[in-house]
Formats: C-alpha cells, sequence, structure tokens
C-alpha cells in the first residue's frame, strides 16, 4: 500500500527530475550551438549537465518504493536492478558530477589565482581530462555495480543495494572510501580553491585589479567567480548530508539500527532527495546567475 510519505517523495521528484532535465539539456544545447560558449570552462559545464541528465533520468526515488514485493524474474530482474532500481549506475553519473565540480575548482583557481603557470586546460585538452573523469568514476563505482544484484530470496525489496539500510553494513570499507574521498575531500577541495578566489577578488586584489584587463574582462571575472561559488555552496548542501548520514551509520551498531529503522529510513530518504536535488539546482544557477548563459537561452529559442 502506498503511503503518504511515498506520495510526497514522488511528486519531489517529480518536480526535480522533469524541470531538471529540462534545465540540462537547454544548457548542454546553449555550449554545443553556440561558439562563443565553447571554452574549456563551459566543456567542463557541459559534462557537468550530461552527468545531470542521466542521473535524473536513471534516478530510482520515482518508483522504487512501488518494487516492494512485486515479483520480477531472471534477466529482466537483473537489468532493472543493475541500470535501475539498484543504483548502479546512478553512482558513476554522480561521481562524474563531483569530480566534474572539483576540475572547474581547479581550473578556475589556476586561471584566476596563478594565470602565469602554464597548467590551464586548453581545448585541445579539456575532453582527454573528461573521458579521465569518466574512467575514474567508473572505477569508483565497480564494488557498487557488482554489489547491486537481483534478490531472488527477498520477500520486500527485489534488489540488493549497498547504499540501504538492509546491506550497509555488509559494504562498510567501500562506503567510508566513497564519502571520504567524493564527499568530505571533494568539499575541501572546493573550499580551497574558492576561498583563494574570494581571497584574491574581494581582499587581496590580486585578480581584478586595475592594472590586470579591462573593465568589462573585470566583472566577467567577479561573474563566473559568483557563479562557481554558488554551484559549489549548493553541491556542498546537497551532497555533503549523504556522506554525514552513511559515515554515521558505519559507526552505529546493527541493533541500534533495527530499533530504529523508521526514523533513520526516513532520514535516509531525506538525504538522498538532497543528493539528487544537486542535478536539479546546477541548471537553475546557470540560468539565473551567468549573463552568458542567459544570452545563449534567448538567441537559441529566439526570444527578445
Amino acid at each position: 500500500m502506498t503511503s503518504a510519505q511515498d506520495l510526497a517523495f514522488t511528486t519531489l521528484y517529480c518536480i526535480i527530475v522533469f524541470l531538471g532535465v529540462i534545465g540540462n539539456v537547454v544548457v548542454i544545447t546553449i555550449v554545443r550551438k553556440m561558439p562563443s560558449m565553447h571554452t574549456t570552462t563551459n566543456y567542463l559545464l557541459m559534462n557537468l549537465a550530461l552527468a545531470d541528465l542521466l542521473t535524473l533520468l536513471l534516478c530510482p526515488g520515482l518508483y522504487d518504493f512501488a518494487l516492494t514485493n512485486v515479483r520480477i524474474q531472471g534477466l529482466s530482474g537483473h537489468v532493472i536492478c543493475k541500470l535501475f532500481a539498484g543504483n548502479a549506475v546512478v553512482p558513476v553519473t554522480i561521481n562524474v558530477a563531483v569530480l566534474t565540480v572539483c576540475t572547474i575548482a581547479v581550473e578556475r583557481y589556476l586561471a584566476l589565482v596563478k594565470p602565469l603557470r602554464n597548467l590551464r586546460l586548453t581545448k585541445d585538452t579539456v575532453g582527454y581530462v573528461i573521458a579521465l573523469l569518466w574512467l575514474i568514476a567508473l572505477l569508483s563505482c565497480v564494488p557498487d555495480i557488482q554489489a547491486n544484484t537481483f534478490d531472488t530470496e527477498s520477500n520486500k525489496y527485489p534488489c540488493k543495494r549497498p547504499w540501504s539500510l538492509d546491506e550497509y553494513s555488509l559494504h562498510k570499507p567501500f562506503i567510508i572510501f566513497t564519502c571520504v574521498c567524493f564527499g568530505f575531500v571533494s568539499s575541501l577541495v572546493l573550499l580551497a580553491c574558492y576561498f583563494e578566489i574570494i581571497r584574491g577578488l574581494y581582499f587581496t586584489k590580486t585578480i581584478c585589479s586595475e592594472s590586470v584587463g579591462t573593465e568589462a574582462e573585470r566583472k566577467a571575472k567577479k561573474q563566473l567567480a559568483s557563479l562557481l561559488i554558488r554551484l559549489t555552496v549548493i553541491f556542498i548542501v546537497c551532497t555533503l548530508p549523504f556522506s554525514i548520514y552513511f559515515m554515521f551509520l558505519t559507526f552505529l551498531g546493527a541493533n541500534f539500527v533495527q530499533d530504529n529503522y523508521e526514523k533513520l529510513y526516513i532520514v535516509h530518504r531525506l538525504a538522498r532527495f538532497l543528493l539528487f536535488s544537486n542535478s536539479f539546482c546546477n541548471p537553475l544557477l546557470y540560468a539565473l546567475q551567468s549573463s552568458n548563459f542567459r544570452d545563449g537561452f534567448k538567441r537559441i529559442f529566439k526570444f527578445n
């Protein structure tokens, strides 16, 4: 029987998936079709939009509650668990988004804080970097992909999932590795890069001093930095609670989890919803904060 909680989360997921898919498709279209948007940063933003788009399209939050006590069999069961309900593919796209956001932060740090060093990405190398990000994300999720299996014996949910209250205790090393690397370390990288950018913009004035570029160039640098800082804040707010939650779980005893299962399950659903919400928020940030994306939207869709 579908509960009020299930209906509430399904409605919320429907909203972020529908609007998020549209927003990410628009971002990808703008970067692809406008030559003026063909920069290394925008290519990385397009890759982020692609990862977010796939995350939303494969999001199991819309329907996974309905699979409880549903009997799926054979090959269809394995396909459904690996690609959709079991969350075997979504961690790859989420990790790609994390790595891409970190790469953008480092690239902007090098461009704005260390502009004289020959360490920046170019249009010729950014494609290789993007391919490397996808490879690293895929390799990091191999244990996750293997552990997501069709559960032929369960009387409840038909898939075994490491990122669930029922299975997490069997995959603690993998969960700790993922939370530390893609949750905490990535957040520290973002904070360190943007702290230096903010310091250079507003305190030491080394990034946008009067002797560096034209007024328009200085304004563009501040606007881009502002956009990326907002992107980072939303990223941390949406993704870090999920890592904190599972790190907390790894230190709990099995008896405590079973005794407080319902409460922990609600927190799990909230943390996971926040995680998927990041893929919905990103294109909104582009549209609201970047004049280049707003202008590109108007040109492509013929708005005056």
